[in-house]
């Protein structure tokens, strides 16, 4: 049964990178800052391959960066609140530094995205007017982060009984454990 849910959960992930529409589309990264504070963002799921590893974009100069930078354990956080279905991953977290893999992906981006990561300031910087945001020409910072799943759990609200199921990765296989809500 676990096996049948581990599969639902991949095929969730999946889907929400082809529909931006999916509730798994946008998820919450939670890192930790130079304090050990938790420092949580929205984040948008880019890719998926077949190792489970996740992929999402930011901009190099961002806060994000200097966190995984210093401490790369990390946790996400997936939520549908339609199926009341909550995906938990503790994961590594690995900047992406091979500037051909950049590049490639780079020219993957629509125009009217490439915005997110060409302004002048970087992420954070305080500003009078949101439209006091200059943009560089033929210059980005542009970044990507891989988020390598160590430990997966799944939580289904529902009647009578709600449904916890931990996995973790063992010798390039997941087992899966219920385990109680």
């Amino acid at each position: 049964m676990t096996d049948i849910i581990f599969s639902s959960i991949v095929a969730d992930l999946k889907t929400a990178v082809a529909n931006n529409k999916h509730a798994f589309r946008y998820f919450t990264l939670a890192t930790s800052d130079f304090n050990n504070t938790p420092r949580l963002r929205t984040v948008v799921l880019r890719n998926i391959d077949d190792q489970l590893n996740l992929m999402v974009y930011t901009d190099e100069r961002s806060k994000k960066i200097a966190n995984i930078q210093a401490n790369n354990r990390v946790s996400l956080l997936f939520y549908d609140q339609n199926r009341l279905l909550q995906i938990a991953i503790k994961a590594k977290a690995e900047i992406i530094n091979d500037q051909q893999s950049l590049e490639t992906i780079w020219k993957q981006i629509p125009s009217k995205s490439r915005n997110d990561y060409t302004t002048e300031l970087s992420p954070g910087v305080e500003i009078k007017n949101p439209d006091d945001i200059n943009y560089l020409e033929g210059k980005h910072y542009f970044s990507a982060i891989k988020l390598i799943p160590m430990r997966i759990e799944y939580l289904r609200l529902t009647r009578p009984n709600h449904i916890k199921v931990a996995f973790k990765k063992e010798n390039n296989n997941w087992k899966g454990n219920y385990i109680i809500p």
